[in-house]
């Protein structure tokens, strides 16, 4: 598994023109939800949410080193500081899957339960996902672990379990594109659906907190006075990863 960037800058304004990208560099599309923190001493205990993962990606450029394409939704105690864990189960996708050990076709996505932390990239065997499946998930704070769950068609395929560093306090969204050289192209939209939050105290004003970067909601909101908190649908937008309205890069 290629270890991830944890760098996340939320509603950041993309920077420099890139008619691609330069080598050994990661590529942020601004289409993200930033949710956190909650209120008082409430954290999150546990997320889950759905995704059929988009078209895979078009107008690539192939190099000697293959772009390397992110699509996840991740849990941590901070809001992107590299010292700290990050919860991510991950799509990734890349025109030479073999080359990235996940068995997939080049017009299929893998996916597998992985933590970011300041060591190194944690992380399960890629599962192929056949086009057009949804794919479930649970992140949950159980006995001071936290469990990964990637469920598809009722069955789970990835499980990790980690220590949880911190209580969790900020749960959000990004697609990335490492580029060893050539360009990573396009990204089409896609939706994140039936998202629960569920809290470890009440926090009736959680829906403040929860920024929409180039995406839309289905109305974040709470139904039993703010311990869990849904919305139906986030929709993504589409991301042209060589253009700079689209894009910041690391």
């Amino acid at each position: 598994m290629r270890s991830s960037v944890y760098v996340l800058t939320p509603l950041a304004a993309a920077i420099g023109a890139l008619a691609s990208q330069p080598a050994d560099s990661w590529v942020f599309g601004n289409s993200l939800f930033y949710l956190g923190p909650p209120s008082g001493n409430a954290h999150i205990t546990k997320a889950t949410y759905s995704i059929v993962p988009p078209s895979v990606p078009t107008e690539f450029e192939s190099a000697s080193d293959e772009p390397w394409v992110s699509v996840w939704v991740g849990a941590s105690s901070t809001a992107g500081d590299q010292d700290a864990n990050l919860y991510q189960p991950i799509f990734n996708w890349s025109p030479d899957q073999e080359s990235q050990g996940c068995p997939a076709s080049s017009e299929e996505w893998c996916v597998a339960a992985s933590t970011y932390t300041p060591s190194g990239q944690l992380g399960q065997s890629y599962v192929t996902v056949p086009k057009n499946t949804k794919v479930d998930f649970e992140i949950a704070v159980i006995n001071s672990k936290v469990v990964q769950t990637v469920t598809m068609k009722g069955k789970t395929v990835s499980k990790e379990t980690d220590a949880l560093d911190s209580p969790l306090q900020y749960l959000y969204s990004s697609n990335e594109c490492y580029t060893g050289a050539g360009s990573c192209g396009n990204l089409a939209g896609y939706q994140i659906t039936n998202l629960t939050v569920t809290l470890s105290e009440a926090d009736t004003k959680f829906d403040q907190v929860m920024s929409l970067d180039s995406v839309t909601d289905s109305t974040f909101k709470s139904t039993d006075g703010g311990i869990t908190w849904h919305t139906d649908k986030i929709k993504v937008n589409s991301i042209d990863f060589d253009s700079s309205d689209d894009t910041q890069v690391q």
